[in-house]
């Protein structure tokens, strides 16, 4: 965790030394009334519930629960408490817990509204350290295009214009017709589900769930007492992990409509339904990568956080979407794609088109493994299929699939998406069977 003495010289009233960004030179407006005092129209049980939740955290004796309660803070300013009093002593501390955790470019737009919102005589020093942040905010940009200016690519990146068509794919794969009928007379679709989210956070590597654990939430549901990870997980919270999944849940459900009406697939759609997806998962109190705090901005594109992605390996570096043309980029992929899914109709080839499309894109800081999953799972939902699974056994298949569709061929892709499909279907058989 970062390394902050709480004993210290913090004077920050209705905060937390953890979640501000004390390494970043002039931070300090504790002399700024509007920024330290609680602002009037706070009603007495919110003010409450925030001040309960302060003492939580200065009472809390372990890591494990010092850090629950910090990422609870840090989310209650974010969702509940900016939207509904979008007031300089909210925004304050959101943008400070986006620039702590790295995310200086959704951070500024926070501290400028909040320097325009402030009277105080003490303002000038507050507008120094928002130009510190600027400053900074180029630098990190400027930096990333020169890290990734030099290398060499396995794959060049290209539009999505340039991809093959799902037209080229007329046939649905032969064993569609028994995985329809399956899905169809099953009585563990529930179950399914289940298990294809617990399979996507394993494949992303959000945590590691021990065998037994996740039959048992597979076949009883997400409650926190049946998780038990396994060594290579980072992530151990099982309070954490059980919302993690609850919010894949809740953002698959924000598909759901796109199944009937395609023309609902737009950007915006995309762009709420990864807020749905990360809403817990956007704030890491101990990132083991960063070695302190790490937020992943929520429903923000990589053209709004200024982020450049390339993937590196031993083999290969693969490119991906530049961060200046994300947004275009999208907008492309959902007015081709609704398209796609209304007429087209092999749907395993609309998904394979919507997914490498996406994939290369990498709209989005982190999540994009499985947002590709739900937005790929539309046309075949829409066609009576279950949703896609890409089980990690199958990683390295998924993979040399991938790479093949992006030189224009599908058709190994298709069959990955047929037979993982075919296995998650029964793997949850054998759990429900074993039970």
């Amino acid at each position: 965790m970062m390394d902050v003495d709480p004993e210290s010289d913090f004077r920050v009233k209705f905060h937390a030394p953890q979640l501000a960004p004390m390494h970043i030179p002039g931070w300090d407006y504790s002399s700024i009334l509007e920024l330290v005092d609680l602002p009037g129209c706070v009603p007495d049980e919110d003010v409450l519930a925030l001040t309960e939740l302060l003492r939580s955290i200065q009472s809390a004796t372990t890591p494990d629960d010092i850090e629950r309660h910090l990422r609870a803070l840090a989310l209650i300013w974010e969702d509940y408490y900016l939207p509904k009093f979008p007031v300089p002593f909210f925004q304050v501390r959101v943008a400070d817990v986006r620039a702590a955790g790295g995310s200086l470019s959704t951070a500024l737009p926070l501290y400028d509204e909040v320097l325009h919102g402030i009277t105080s005589q003490n303002g000038a020093a507050f507008a120094q350290f928002v130009s510190t942040v600027r400053m900074l905010a180029q630098g990190d940009t400027e930096q990333q295009a020169r890290s990734t200016g030099s290398l060499t690519f396995f794959q060049r990146w290209k539009p999505a214009r340039e991809h093959a068509n799902p037209f080229n794919w007329p046939m649905l794969p032969p064993a569609s017709a028994d995985i329809l009928a399956a899905w169809r007379t099953s009585p563990y679709q529930r179950q399914y589900l289940n298990y294809i989210w617990i399979k996507a956070h394993h494949l992303e590597g959000t945590f590691h769930l021990a065998g037994e654990s996740a039959d048992a939430l597979t076949h009883w549901g997400f409650t926190p007492h049946l998780v038990r990870c396994d060594a290579r997980s980072d992530l151990k919270d099982s309070e954490a992990i059980v919302q993690a999944l609850i919010d894949l849940e809740d953002a698959f459900s924000a598909t759901i409509p796109c199944h009937e009406r395609p023309e609902l697939l737009t950007p915006g759609l995309i762009q709420a339904v990864h807020a749905k997806l990360m809403r817990t998962s956007k704030v890491k109190i101990n990132d083991p990568m960063v070695r302190g705090v790490h937020y992943i901005n929520a429903g923000f594109t990589r053209q709004t956080t200024q982020k450049s992605v390339v993937r590196r390996s031993q083999q290969y570096n693969l490119a991906f979407c530049p961060a200046e043309r994300v947004d275009q980029q999208l907008e492309y992929i959902c007015r081709m794609g609704k398209q796609y899914i209304a007429r087209w109709r092999n749907p395993f080839a609309t998904a394979a088109w919507l997914h490498v499309t996406f994939v290369r894109c990498h709209p989005f800081d982190d999540g994009n493994g499985r947002m590709s999953l739900l937005i790929s799972s539309i046309p075949l939902m829409r066609h009576g299929f279950p949703p896609l699974c890409i089980t990690p056994s199958l990683r390295s298949v998924y993979y040399d699939a991938l790479n093949i569709a992006w030189e224009g061929d599908f058709q190994p892709l298709i069959n990955c998406f047929v037979d993982s499909m075919n296995s998650s279907l029964e793997e949850v058989q054998r759990i429900m069977g074993a039970a």
